[in-house]
């Protein structure tokens, strides 16, 4: 039986997808209520709730303008330029709005996407890691760079997803996601960048290198943009080469939410190249499984019955 809100279950068609390029689309998946939620609790994570709790908080807008006064090279184009100050939006984040706000928590904990995690990673087990709620406001200049996950978390091992959510309609022009299709498979793990540009930041790991400049180089990469409606959902690996556009779009918001799971192969892996994250309480280890109440299990399969 499918949770409530699925209207569809995941296909085995999607799964090979998931497992070939690395990222796949599910189309009309969740149901529409579960998705106008989320906008509400978006609305309240990101204009309401921006100093309340220990959350980490980003305005990529104000970096981007301190990055180029700094001489750091950022991402832009001549329609991203052309959108001026005047009216100009803002791209906004904050990691571990879970914890503070309601609506996102019940949807990350209490949702289908377990159970759609669990049907791609092919796993007994799921653990919610963590969010990232974003917000592209209309006329938004700024790039979200190419980047991977990975070098962000504190996770090794291969089932740990990202999970983009969003209520508003994205098309190519409002910010939609681009995917490098089997990224995940070059077996390089990159180092963390400004978000905004390729410029990369901290204390790397040894084995980490810089990402490649695919924003000049395009034409070399099987690069695919996902526009999306409410209700579909866009399922990402964590070391799968991704981005977006800026939202040029004067009328419309690009909202989302980038739920992370991790399936039963996954441990705990302290790395150096992952920023310090406020809310994450736990005494874990290298080599731990992660089950905890910071990471907590939402999605175990039933023992066959006897």
């Amino acid at each position: 039986m499918l949770p409530g809100g699925m209207l569809r279950d995941v296909t085995d068609q999607e799964v090979a997808t998931y497992e070939r390029e690395g990222v796949v689309k599910l189309p009309a998946i969740l149901a529409l209520d579960i998705v106008e939620r989320l906008g509400r609790g978006i609305d309240e994570a990101l204009y309401r709730q921006w100093n309340e709790g220990q959350v980490q908080t980003y305005n990529a807008s104000e970096a981007a303008d301190q990055l180029k006064a700094a001489g750091v090279a950022v991402l832009s184009d001549p329609r991203a330029e052309a959108i001026g100050n005047t009216g100009r939006g803002r791209f906004v984040s904050m990691i571990g709005a879970h914890s503070i706000n309601e609506v996102i928590r019940d949807i990350a904990l209490n949702s289908p996407l377990p159970r759609i995690a669990a049907r791609l990673f092919q796993a007994g087990k799921v653990n919610f890691y963590d969010d990232q709620t974003l917000m592209k406001e209309p006329s938004t200049r700024e790039y979200t760079a190419f980047h991977t996950d990975e070098p962000y978390y504190h996770l090794m091992g291969g089932q740990v997803c990202g999970m983009w959510v969003s209520p508003d309609v994205v098309t190519a022009d409002s910010g939609a996601m681009r995917y490098v299709r089997g990224s995940h498979r070059w077996g390089t793990y990159f180092k963390p960048n400004v978000f905004v540009g390729q410029a990369t930041f901290g204390k790397g790991e040894d084995y980490q290198v810089q990402l490649p400049d695919i924003e000049g180089n395009a034409d070399r990469y099987d690069i695919i943009t996902y526009p999306s409606e409410p209700g579909d959902v866009i399922v990402h690996h964590s070391n799968l080469i991704h981005g977006s556009g800026p939202n040029y779009r004067a009328d419309t918001t690009r909202r989302a939410v980038s739920f992370r799971y991790a399936g039963e192969d996954v441990r705990f892996k302290f790395h150096k190249s992952a920023p310090p994250q406020p809310h994450h309480r736990h005494d874990l280890k290298d080599g731990d499984v992660i089950d905890c109440d910071q990471f907590p299990v939402v999605w175990r399969a039933k023992a066959p019955a006897q």
